[in-house]
This record gives structure tokens, C-alpha cells and sequence, in this order.
């Protein structure tokens, strides 16, 4: 549980790490365009759509943990469940 929370917490702060930079490139092209320098501003843009990718792809990362996750849960829930019923059964059996 301590790795999942650590590595989707990692995932987390990358992706704002990164958008916080998009933005940041954003606002530079926004400057570059104003100034009239189009080529700046297209290369920053450039930059920041493919820094933005990168932070959607950590975002998709976390979320994969916690499906993997709840994914666990569910199953180890089902065992449980399935024993206790094993367990019921038996009991029943006995009883008979």
C-alpha cells in the first residue's frame, strides 16, 4: 500500500511539475507572438503540447495504480468472501 500511495504520489507531482512548465512555455510563446517572433512562439508551443503529453501520461500512470489497486482489493474481497461461504457450507454440512 506504501509503494502505491509513494509511486502514485511521484506520478502526481511529475504531472503538476510539467504542466506547471507547459504553462510556463505557454505564456512565453503568448510574449514571443506578441513581439511578433512567430517561430519562438511556434517552437514554445511545440514544447509545451509535448510537455502536456508528458504529464497526461504520468496522470494515466497514477490512475493505473489505483485500478490495479482496486483491482486487488476486489479480488482479495472475493477470496474472502468465497472462504466464509466455504466455511458456512461446511458448518451446514456438519450439522446435517
Amino acid at each position: 500500500m506504501d509503494d502505491i500511495k509513494a509511486t502514485a504520489a511521484a506520478h502526481h507531482n511529475d504531472a503538476a511539475l510539467h504542466l506547471e512548465n507547459a504553462a510556463r512555455m505557454h505564456r512565453d510563446a503568448a510574449k514571443q507572438c506578441e513581439s511578433g517572433n512567430f517561430e519562438k512562439a511556434q517552437h514554445l508551443a511545440t514544447e509545451a503540447a509535448e510537455t502536456d503529453t508528458a504529464a497526461n501520461q504520468h496522470a494515466m500512470q497514477a490512475l493505473d495504480l489505483y485500478r490495479h489497486h482496486a483491482e486487488a482489493v476486489t479480488a482479495r474481497k472475493e477470496e474472502a468472501a468465497a472462504d466464509e461461504a466455504a466455511r458456512a457450507a461446511k458448518k451446514a454440512a456438519k450439522a446435517v
